[in-house]
């Protein structure tokens, strides 16, 4: 296994490389792209979050934040109060701060592994700006969706959580790490703040990499333009989502479907950042994106029933 991803990586960056050397005007102008969605969408929404986050885990003052929703939380989904922070933070904040914050919590020993598993298949979600700004409104000009879509894209990991769950309650650990005055420094700041600053930097380069591999596959000669579209948003979702969109021939139902499963899975984009955020953590990103597939499939799936049912979709 270690073998075939080592030569499946290598054979990426030949890829690329000869991209770079062959057509450096289009591999340039791909980079460029990806690049300026990592500066003006990313690092404004993201990076305050990926510090913050960080010196909450480190202050030990989750277990604050939680005490609201952790009752509820709690009762439907089994986790702990640390848990709870993983679940607000993946649904609210958008790939991949939800398997940052798992990753995180395992490491720290806030949560048990088991937990960080159960809590990574399903936390770690496009944003709900991102979904309502950038594909709604800005792409598909479909506004009117918003809450059949919230309903779909977030109502489906929900329910798999309670079926992953198994009736299950995660042990909390909350006491178990404690951080005293004493400890409270500028010095927990700083590591906090480059922490936040290598993530965001590290999301950045996989963006750029993942901009100009969906370059390529969108000029590679194809039978059908559907596996074009397919290609390119399991790639990278975002490129697959303005690409989808911005072709006039296409129905609104096609363009939404495949706008539902690239937001779903997230693309292989995604699950790079994803084991990023997860690495030394004990975590599995195969059993994240299984999760992740059986979701798509699921959200594709009542996507299509809802067309069904609402004549104007």
């Amino acid at each position: 296994m270690n073998m075939m991803k080592k030569m499946l990586y290598c054979l990426v960056i030949f890829i690329l490389l000869a991209f770079l050397l062959m057509d450096p005007a289009h591999a340039v102008d791909a980079s460029r792209a990806g690049l300026l969605l990592w500066f003006h969408t990313l690092v404004p929404t993201l990076l305050p979050f990926l510090i913050l986050s960080n010196l909450l885990i480190a202050l030990d003052g989750v277990a604050y934040l939680t005490r609201f929703f952790y009752p509820i939380l709690n009762r439907i989904f089994g986790c702990s109060r640390n848990g709870c922070f993983c679940v607000a933070a993946g649904l609210l904040c958008g790939y991949p701060i939800g398997a940052k914050v798992a990753g995180d919590l395992v490491r720290e020993k806030r949560i048990t592994l088991e937990e960080g598993t159960y809590l990574l298949s399903f936390c770690n979600n496009a944003s709900p700006a991102f979904l309502i700004g950038y594909c709604l409104t800005d792409s598909l000009k479909r506004p009117d969706l918003l809450f059949l879509t919230l309903l779909i894209v977030y109502g489906t990991p929900l329910l798999l959580a309670l079926f992953f769950r198994h009736g299950k309650n995660f042990p909390d650990l909350s006491t178990e790490k404690k951080t005293s005055g004493s400890q409270v420094s500028f010095k927990i700041v700083d590591v906090c703040m480059m922490n936040g600053l290598e993530s965001i930097l590290k999301l950045g380069c996989y963006i750029i990499l993942f901009s100009m591999l969906a370059r390529l596959f969108t000029w590679l000669p194809c039978p059908s333009s559907y596996v074009t579209y397919g290609s390119v948003g399991f790639l990278e979702m975002t490129n697959g989502i303005a690409l989808v969109t911005t072709d006039i021939s296409l129905p609104i139902l096609q363009k939404y479907l495949f706008v539902l499963s690239f937001l779903s899975f997230g693309g292989l984009s995604g699950a790079v950042q994803t084991e990023s955020m997860i690495l030394d953590s004990g975590l599995s990103v195969i059993t994240y994106l299984k999760a992740k597939l059986l979701t798509t499939v699921l959200v594709v799936c009542l996507a299509m029933i809802a067309a069904i049912i609402l004549p104007n979709l």
